[in-house]
């Protein structure tokens, strides 16, 4: 049985849009990663500020921030811990290595957000 359930409108397909558990939450923090901060009008504190960071050269005060955001982001879902975290530069941008917990099932799991610099796509 499911603890958590939602849906994603995302995926631009007529199929089953409904979501559960761990792939709920996956696309629950890509969505806040995807939601610039002060973009929400009724939570101006919400969203992220990785996709202006990105477009800045990865230096150890940008990678820092990076780190920052990214852990402040995960952190802010109470349905996981972060257990680990590597940023990193790729061929388009930014790659953050997440490694987390879901506390509802103790199981881990590491995830790869790519941020893309050059067309601002977080995936």
């Amino acid at each position: 049985m499911a603890m958590y359930r939602g849906f994603s409108t995302l995926e631009g397909t007529f199929a089953p849009t409904k979501l559960t558990n761990t792939n709920l939450i996956k696309r629950d923090i890509l969505n806040h990663f995807r939601i610039r901060q002060g973009e929400k009008l009724s939570n101006p504190g919400f969203g992220s500020s990785v996709q202006d960071l990105i477009m800045e050269p990865l230096t150890v005060e940008i990678k820092n921030l990076l780190v920052e955001e990214i852990t402040r982001i995960i952190k802010s879902d109470p349905r996981v811990l972060l257990a680990g975290l590597i940023v990193s530069e790729y061929s388009n941008g930014i790659q953050a290595e997440v490694n987390l917990t879901y506390v509802q099932n103790n199981q881990s799991e590491t995830l790869l957000f790519n941020f893309n610099n050059q067309d601002g796509t977080i995936s």
